[in-house]
């Protein structure tokens, strides 16, 4: 895996990407020209065809899927994209007030509905090497 590069270009612009969960499972998130997480699916997957249907159908449906914006502890804003109700792709990340939520969602929309679904990259979700161990410590576990 090389990264932000494909076949020796760097990669610019909106990119789906895929995130190994500590579960062997694999979500999906967006990440926009600057690297940046705009939004991430919520349903884990088996593997990496049920992902790429996910996004195709998450692309097909973006003009017709609800929004809800929730206000989430320390007065900061999320919002949860629903299909049939059933939530779909989610902030990755709280925003300060809820303008802020709502061009980040309407920015997600926008890069969802212009990122290719071609060479997706699927990385280690870097966060599970940082857990606590049993014994309290938050030492790397470089295994992953």
């Amino acid at each position: 895996m090389t990264r932000g590069k494909t076949a020796g270009r760097l990669r610019t612009g909106p990119r789906f990407q895929l995130v190994r969960t500590e579960q062997q499972t694999l979500r999906w998130r967006l990440l926009g020209g600057n690297n940046v997480s705009l939004g991430a699916g919520v349903a884990e997957c088996a593997g990496t065809p049920e992902c790429l249907t996910a996004i195709k159908l998450l692309r097909a449906r973006l003009d017709v899927v609800s929004a809800d914006f929730r206000h989430v502890s320390g007065g900061r804003w999320r919002w949860v994209l629903r299909w049939d109700g059933e939530p779909v792709a989610e902030a990755t990340h709280a925003y300060g007030r809820r303008i802020e939520a709502q061009r980040g969602l309407d920015r997600f929309r926008a890069a969802a509905a212009t990122a290719g679904v071609e060479d997706i990259e699927t990385v280690v979700d870097w966060r599970q090497k940082y857990r606590r161990n049993p014994d309290g410590d938050s030492t790397p576990d470089y295994r992953a």
